[in-house]
């Protein structure tokens, strides 16, 4: 009786060891979580097709299946996401990037931010090695505001006034980049102000002059307010230019800016390979590698205005 007494104690024994076994291998298999934070309804609708597809496409091509192999949590502020300890996070838009570095300075961090430069945010010591918990994609270029003036300049005949709506939230850099464009080219700039939608009507009652086009600076605020900014814009017979696809496909007669999809795509092979162990402050910051040009004809015709073929047969989409 003893030894069959010491033989039962010894199944328990290794049934208890078996299973503590089992669970320790499982914890470390385990499908790891990745929070997502955004702004508005960025994980629905038309949006969702353009851009997140291309970036579950891309993670599931790196071998991390939604549901399958990886588990994302959508809902949430980045406080939050740093609460439950998601094993990493992807932050979309300034405000998210700021919010998600705020909350974890340990949980890995891809962001998409086409208003900050990271370096001097503070999220990164430098672009080739991070050094912190934050990568990502970046368009920290101010020397796109020249480019949409030096578009306009084409366009428009002899432009010498033209308005800029700039949401100061995101900082200053590309409203210096621009006003160093317009004494080159020798246009004054008379720089409207918004901080919130709200504002946005009373910038445009504000306009003083004759105005011949109108600049929108990034801003995620702004490009919110996309399609109502080009209804202004034609409403004020005003020639505009926006990052934002969404102006010249509403009826603004350009954008021009990053092609979001494909920075979804290379978002996407950051944090693949920070889910298969990278570190996000070895992984070099990148900046956006294709750019789309979209020339509203229909607008232009609208206005009187002829766009050159110098600009057209460098467009990406042409509305007709």
């Amino acid at each position: 009786m003893r030894n069959r007494g010491a033989v039962v104690l010894y199944l328990v024994a290794a049934l208890w060891i078996g299973l503590a076994w089992i669970g320790e291998s499982r914890g470390q298999t385990r499908i790891p979580r990745v929070g997502i934070v955004t702004l508005g309804q960025g994980l629905t609708g038309e949006q969702d097709k353009k851009w997140w597809e291309p970036f579950r496409r891309t993670l599931a091509d790196q071998g991390w299946v939604e549901g399958k192999t990886a588990l994302f949590e959508y809902s949430g502020t980045a406080d939050e996401l740093a609460r439950l300890k998601v094993d990493a996070i992807l932050a979309v838009s300034a405000p998210s990037t700021r919010a998600a570095y705020a909350a974890t300075r340990t949980i890995p961090i891809v962001a998409l931010d086409f208003t900050n430069d990271p370096v001097a945010a503070g999220y990164a010591e430098s672009y080739g090695h991070p050094g912190r918990n934050l990568t990502g994609v970046f368009l920290d270029a101010p020397e796109f505001s020249g480019k949409w003036l030096q578009l306009m300049k084409v366009i428009v005949p002899g432009l010498s006034h033209v308005v800029v709506l700039w949401d100061p939230a995101p900082g200053a850099a590309h409203l210096q980049a621009l006003k160093t464009a317009g004494r080159s080219l020798l246009v004054k700039l008379q720089v409207l102000q918004v901080r919130k939608p709200d504002d946005i009507d009373r910038a445009f009652s504000a306009l003083r002059g004759t105005p011949q086009a109108l600049i929108i600076l990034p801003s995620p605020m702004i490009y919110q307010q996309s399609e109502r900014l080009a209804k202004l814009a034609l409403q004020h017979r005003l020639p505009g230019t926006s990052y934002s696809p969404s102006f010249a496909e509403a009826g603004g007669l350009l954008s021009y800016g990053p092609d979001a999809p494909s920075s979804y795509e290379r978002c996407a092979v950051l944090l693949a390979k920070i889910l298969a162990g990278a570190r996000p402050g070895d992984l070099p910051v990148e900046r956006p590698t294709k750019y789309q040009l979209i020339v509203n004809l229909k607008t232009a015709k609208t206005l009187g205005l002829t766009v050159p073929d110098s600009v057209l047969v460098r467009a990406d989409e042409v509305i007709q």
